[in-house]
């Protein structure tokens, strides 16, 4: 039967109260067919209960709801594949019957859904969440869910129909490169089934991760590599590494604040694949190594980038500076400040080296200037911080400040006469 288009599609806010009506109803909101429409119908024809006539706008509303009702019975008569070609019919758009038909499907699965999940045991409020995590088997038979409810938007609507499609694309071309369609199905197809296995190993681990785990997980990341290299050229591999390897996600955590150009990042993380390639190949993982690996990626970023670019770079990846970086963020004061704040504690420190190793100062001199130290440290760092920022800074960050303070001088033993000068011991 041709439905009345301009009805259905007259604007974009009646194809909303198609949604919000019939795909989520709430308690109030009779579904199209039920005794509740029916009675919708005749109501709005006629006066109210207590015999006052229906306002003209309520009776408008009432009639249009009512013919809502009516249509989306007649357009959802028979099976999905019929809805959907109904739905072109009337002249919905492709992103409207995505989202209608996502609903639709997604109503019918919700029962198998809820049924696999009501199996499991509810987790008594004081107990720790980790022993309720959920039975494997179940996880499993939900994700086979999810497949084949995928699959059926698939066969309803084709690739283009999928949910999302447009946003996961571009989500995929961040992590994969900027690949044909179909080499992103791919290999979104091989992620998923490896994930799954991670997923699995980790399950059962239960947060104790063993040995041989890591070395099934390790395996699974090599495999998985070697799949995706296998569906793409070098070059395009190369792309995909660059955005999604191990070593360019730690890179990107470790830049912190350091705001890097494409250019940058990407001379940066040619630095640290050679570098993790160097160590994997040496087959060290001793703890050691952190130091050694921290000092070639600071040599590296030097001949990398600009002497102006290395200093940002090197201030935002030292981990003290970068908790003054996010403190300086917090208190929403200019970025220059971390650099100042850090400039000032150098200089602190520096002159608290210089007075402890002069050996001219008597105790009480040495004393009185650390605190006039510790006093202008004070004074200069509740400037740039703000004073509310500084006693938030003491506790992030700034805990070397206890170091500038004055240590209390020896005192002689009680009944002890005059103390006898200072003897230099050797090397004292």
């Amino acid at each position: 039967m041709k439905l009345p288009v301009a009805l259905l599609v007259a604007s974009l806010a009646v194809n909303a109260a198609v949604l919000t009506l019939y795909f989520k109803p709430s308690a109030g909101a009779p579904s199209a067919g039920s005794p509740a429409a029916a009675a919708l119908a005749e109501k709005s024809a006629g006066p109210t209960a207590s015999g006052a006539p229906v306002p003209a706008a309520a009776s408008d509303a009432a009639a249009q709801n009512a013919q809502l009702a009516k249509s989306w019975a007649e357009l959802q008569g028979g099976d999905l594949n019929t809805l959907v070609a109904r739905l072109k019919a009337a002249g919905f758009s492709t992103s409207m019957i995505r989202a209608i038909v996502f609903a639709q499907v997604n109503e019918q699965f919700a029962a198998r859904r809820k049924e696999l999940v009501g199996n499991q045991t509810e987790q008594p409020f004081w107990k720790n969440q980790r022993s309720g995590m959920m039975d494997p088997k179940i996880m499993t038979a939900l994700r086979d869910l999810g497949k084949e409810q995928m699959a059926l938007m698939k066969s309803l609507l084709g690739p283009e129909g999928m949910p999302g499609n447009d946003e996961m694309n571009a989500w995929q071309r961040r992590q994969f490169g900027n690949l044909a369609p179909e080499k992103l199905t791919q290999l979104q197809s091989i992620n998923t089934d490896y994930s799954e296995l991670q997923q699995e190993i980790m399950q059962k681990a239960n947060g104790v991760m063993l040995p041989e785990d890591r070395e099934k997980l390790a395996y699974l990341e090599k495999e998985k590599l070697a799949d995706i290299a296998k569906t793409l050229t070098p070059q395009e591999f190369e792309e995909f590494q660059l955005r999604s390897s191990n070593t360019a996600n730690q890179l990107r955590g470790q830049l912190g604040s350091f705001n890097t150009t494409e250019a940058e990042f990407r001379a940066l993380y040619k630095a640290a694949a050679a570098i993790e390639e160097k160590y994997r190949t040496a087959g060290t993982r001793n703890p050691s190594d952190y130091q050694s690996r921290q000092a070639d990626m600071l040599a590296q970023a030097k001949a990398a980038l600009t002497p102006e670019r290395f200093a940002a770079y090197n201030l935002a990846t030292d981990p003290q500076s970068r908790q003054v970086s996010s403190l300086v963020a917090r208190l929403e004061l200019p970025p220059a400040t971390t650099q100042q704040v850090v400039s000032l504690q150098q200089d602190f420190q520096n002159r608290q080296r210089a007075l402890m190793t002069n050996r001219e100062l008597t105790p009480a001199n040495r004393t009185a200037q650390q605190a006039a130290l510790l006093q202008e440290a004070t004074a200069k760092l509740s400037t740039t911080l703000t004073p509310r920022g500084f006693e938030a800074y003491k506790q992030n960050g700034g805990q070397w400040l206890d170091g500038l303070k004055p240590r209390p001088a020896p005192t002689a033993p009680s009944g002890a006469g005059t103390l006898a000068p200072a003897v230099r011991l050797p090397g004292g």
